[in-house]
């Protein structure tokens, strides 16, 4: 059976998520104008000096020095001045030109200059190397061969445990896995078949062996008193364990 792509290195089911992509954006200055436009000319100046700043030209200094001049001016005389002078008149008229001269020139100037850099973080997913089948099959069988080890290593410690995991049982219910071991003491000749590649006479052979000599005491006790091939005992022996 071919082997699933594994999900590590030799997997492409996902995307690894790459570092972050950085990008810079800017938005213009279209909104300067609610300052004057609700402050009833008193924040006039503002959208004047921000657009002269943001832009850095010599037009936009020029018209914000004589807007700002004019509002300056007017208010100074509106404030100074009797409310039916002549000089209240001029500030007044002074004062609501530079006012809805700000506006103006903010609604067509401020489309026109970009505002403050916003950075945002954009999620890069970084390929993953393809998948390459025969690292695959070579990693599964690296996998299994530890299983076994480890299997053998706790039926080494305590073989009581090892029964009761059901190692070297593939034909019971178990939640272990052994990495595919046969326990040639105990699994019954079908398994040993399946399993191990068996013909029917070899694992006839090995089961009525075991049942005259209660159990195999050595690995190579299936060559020597069950009459397996070497042959055959070199292709299941590391498959074998003797519980």
């Amino acid at each position: 059976m071919q082997p699933s792509p594994p999900a590590g290195p030799y997997g492409g089911e996902h995307m690894r998520p790459g570092p972050p992509a950085v990008h810079h954006s800017r938005k213009p200055l279209r909104w300067l104008w609610v300052f004057p436009a609700f402050s009833m000319g008193l924040l006039a100046v503002v959208p004047l000096i921000a657009i002269a700043t943001k832009s850095r030209t010599r037009q936009a200094w020029t018209w914000a020095g004589g807007l700002g001049a004019s509002w300056l001016v007017g208010f100074m005389l509106v404030a100074a001045d009797d409310s039916d002078g002549l000089g209240s008149d001029i500030g007044l008229t002074l004062y609501f030109a530079a006012w809805i001269g700000s506006v103006v020139y903010a609604l067509v100037m401020g489309g026109k200059v970009a505002g403050p850099a916003q950075v945002s973080y954009v999620p890069v997913a970084a390929p993953l190397p393809s998948y390459d089948p025969n690292a695959a099959a070579v990693a599964l069988v690296q996998a299994e061969r530890a299983k076994r080890e480890e299997a053998r290593a706790l039926a080494r410690r305590d073989p009581a445990m090892a029964r009761d995991l059901r190692i070297g049982r593939p034909d019971l219910p178990r939640q272990y896995d052994d990495g595919g071991l046969v326990d040639v003491n105990s699994a019954p000749a079908e398994v040993l078949q399946q399993s191990l590649g068996l013909t029917a006479d070899q694992a006839t052979g090995v089961v009525e062996s075991r049942q005259q000599l209660s159990r195999f005491e050595h690995p190579e006790d299936l060559m020597t008193l069950a009459g397996l091939e070497p042959a055959a005992f070199d292709s299941v022996k590391d498959r074998i364990i003797l519980l």
